[in-house]
């Protein structure tokens, strides 16, 4: 499934952590909310969890974050060791995020009707590319 959100394009394949989403009006104490990482427009993850904090780390443990990693060899360029340096995941990497930007998203409410609607479709979807296929199949 594909979602847009402010005009960026991404699809559950984005999503870190699928099993913390807690719906709009279920308990949540510790307020979990969807953080959507993207670059310049380009999503990177979204990531269910309490503070972005938490999201950059999600993420970074994740792999979600590996392009923005900076290599030991790599670290000699920044000046000041911390500058410009941000240090995520449980293994502390350095990570170079200035290009990063984040949206917290609107937490949905559960909705059954919606996932079956949405199952239809990816079956309908489905059902119409085999045919597709199938003809070509034949005629080729």
């Amino acid at each position: 499934m594909v979602s847009t959100y402010a005009q960026i394009q991404f699809s559950d394949s984005d999503v870190v952590n699928p099993m913390d989403f807690i719906p709009e009006g279920e308990f949540n104490s510790y307020n979990t909310r969807p953080f959507l990482l993207h670059d310049h427009g380009f999503p990177v993850a979204v990531v269910f969890a309490s503070c972005l904090q938490d999201a950059l780390d999600e993420a970074a443990d994740a792999d979600k974050l590996n392009r923005y990693l900076v290599s030991e060899e790599d670290l000699k360029d920044y000046p000041n060791e911390e500058e410009g340096l941000t240090f995520l995941g449980n293994a502390g990497e350095p990570f170079d995020i200035e290009s990063l930007s984040v949206l917290e998203l609107p937490n949905p409410r559960f909705s059954f009707c919606a996932l079956m609607e949405a199952h239809h479709v990816e079956e309908v979807q489905i059902s119409v590319l085999k045919d597709v296929m199938e003809r070509r199949k034949q005629e080729g």
